[in-house]
């Protein structure tokens, strides 16, 4: 069956009704089983402060499981911190199998090709899908790349939808001062969007880095996106 964008929105469009975050990504990684076709498909949590990918589920030959026992520092995954960093998904096979992939992915089976595919909302990379194939030979085209990318750009407005977050550490005003940085806009363009002085903005900020834990913008926004993930 040949997928298209259109189905690949309709497929993820049915996981905005589902009650739980869980279900969500329980339903993410099938629809992504169901076009992408892989002897095994994981989904990660990323952070971006120490580069963290966070094991959250997988499914294997129809069956899912969790690997929350997963914790890696991608910096030493040159294959997913490029997907990552780029937004864009990435097909390795061949001689990358040898050179690149750690010993993460050796399998007793030998793997015959992997693709990374990043989980983003705007500039914000916020989990990622790696897929692992050891009989199958995956299409490797330009136009399967782009599907892999925009599956990923869907997936995080699922996980995401910024405009009903609120993280319950936060104040209406943080909440909302959080929900624009997510969406992109800068401090200076808050003074004009919330009618709100600069130096106001910025306690704003402040103070919910204090109450979110978070050590920058990307971290704070991280975790406000993604508090459940």
């Amino acid at each position: 069956m040949q997928f298209t964008t259109w189905t690949v929105e309709e497929k993820l469009q049915k996981a905005l009704v589902l009650p739980s975050q869980e279900e969500q990504i329980c339903h993410i990684l099938m629809s992504f089983g169901e076009i992408f076709v892989a002897e095994r498909i994981s989904f990660y949590r990323f952070s971006p402060i120490g580069y963290v990918g966070e094991g959250v589920a997988q499914l294997e030959n129809g069956d899912l499981q969790s690997i929350s026992y997963i914790r890696d520092d991608i910096r030493s995954l040159p294959v997913v911190k490029k997907a990552v960093t780029e937004r864009k998904a990435h097909y390795y096979s061949g001689q990358d199998i040898i050179t690149l992939i750690s010993s993460r992915y050796n399998r007793d089976v030998p793997l015959h090709a992997l693709t990374v595919v990043p989980i983003h909302v705007n500039n914000l990379t916020i989990a990622y899908i790696v897929s692992e194939y050891m009989n199958r030979v995956p299409p490797t085209d330009g136009q399967t790349l782009e599907l892999l990318t925009h599956f990923g750009s869907l997936a995080g407005r699922v996980l995401i939808q910024p405009q009903k977050i609120s993280h319950p550490k936060l104040s209406p005003r943080e909440n909302e001062i959080l929900r624009a940085l997510a969406n992109g806009f800068s401090t200076k363009e808050l003074t004009d969007l919330l009618s709100l002085s600069e130096a106001t903005i910025k306690q704003y900020i402040k103070s919910a880095f204090v109450k979110l834990g978070a050590k920058n913008r990307a971290h704070a926004v991280s975790i406000y996106l993604a508090p459940e993930i």
